[in-house]
């Protein structure tokens, strides 16, 4: 079926670019519908404070799309009610020719399609730009959500879903033998902390780079040092306290992290990461005991994570530490007809 250009899209309820910062209260109210305590206006005008204001969109020497480019866009009704937010982006540090997208409608307002409005403008704005591929994400809990985008030529990437853990409950004395025996190996367990800066955090970002190759989770490639270390190091989320790592000898060969969230007691556990000749040894699982230790000593009473369905080594260390699954999102990927691959 061909999609639709946007100026046949319904004139009610209407879809059109945002507003800002009129809008922002809205959309944040809107996205923390569908994932809770996930936002607020303040943090999206400081994102966007952090985001280029011009275009830098163009073809590199293979033909695929490179540089900046996004486009945000609000469905709303008659009396003004945003019902529906979707956006089209591209970060400079994706893998050429790909573009990124997200959109949701509200609850109430939901199979009248304000989806469908949302889905193609964001499909028009990617093709016009020259885009290759086009992904998303819908979550996995909200009915219908994966049939709807694979009716409309989106495949199945991955199925990644979050797990949490009682931290009340949680002894970590009954693994005190595993990181004994993990230590005998010659394994260090230090935090970022107690190791030069600069330094580590290069050695760390590379330790990243290589873990993420074979991560079912991780889709693309890694963005440039100093993006990476803006995401990886936000002071209002982590410390360097907070990022384990493991070391033989000079060589990080493994790390976890924790972040805090918006939720008071809520601690959550990032990428956990160890090199290939280095699995098996119980290091993962070990990296994890010190993150879920700390956690329960700055009072957490929740420890949450998130893994890739097909991760069956993370899957399987998760529910050995007692982490139970809920729910999660489907990440979702559709070729477009700029496609020459």
């Amino acid at each position: 079926m061909p999609v639709k250009k946007s100026s046949e899209l319904l004139s009610f309820p209407k879809l059109r670019a945002i507003r800002i910062p009129e809008d922002y209260e809205q959309i944040a109210s809107l996205l923390n519908i569908i994932e809770p305590n996930s936002t607020s206006a303040a943090a999206l005008e400081e994102e966007d404070r952090h985001i280029p204001s011009t275009f830098s969109l163009r073809k590199n020497e293979n033909d695929l799309l490179v540089g900046f480019g996004r486009t945000r866009i609000v469905v709303e009704t008659e009396e003004g009610q945003i019902i529906g937010y979707g956006a089209s982006f591209r970060a400079p540090w994706v893998d050429p020719g790909t573009v990124g997208s997200t959109f949701c409608v509200h609850p109430d307002f939901r199979r009248q399609g304000v989806g469908e409005e949302l889905l193609t403008h964001i499909e028009n704005w990617a093709t016009e730009k020259g885009a290759s591929i086009l992904t998303s994400i819908v979550m996995d809990w909200i009915e219908d959500s994966l049939p709807f985008v694979q009716k409309r030529g989106f495949k199945l990437d991955a199925h990644v879903f979050e797990l949490e853990l009682d931290a009340k409950h949680f002894d970590v004395t009954k693994c005190n033998e595993l990181v004994e025996q993990v230590t005998k190996t010659g394994i260090e367990f230090v935090t970022l902390a107690d190791l030069p800066e600069v330094e580590s955090e290069q050695n760390l970002y590379e330790l990243f780079v290589e873990t993420s190759k074979d991560n079912p989770g991780q889709y693309g490639s890694i963005p440039p040092f100093e993006e990476w270390s803006n995401e990886f190091l936000p002071s209002k989320f982590s410390r360097r306290d907070w990022v384990f790592v493991a070391i033989e000898g000079k060589r990080l060969v493994g790390v976890t992290q924790l972040f805090k969230t918006e939720e008071t007691g809520v601690v959550y556990t990032n990428y956990t990461g160890v090199r290939k000749e280095y699995r098996g040894r119980g290091i993962a699982k070990t990296l994890k005991l010190f993150a879920i230790n700390e956690a329960i000593n700055e009072g957490a009473h929740t420890i949450t994570t998130d893994s890739e369905e097909n991760n069956a080594p993370m899957q399987h260390i998760n529910r050995s530490l007692g982490f139970l699954p809920g729910e999660g999102h489907y990440r979702i990927v559709k070729i477009l007809e700029n496609n020459s691959i």
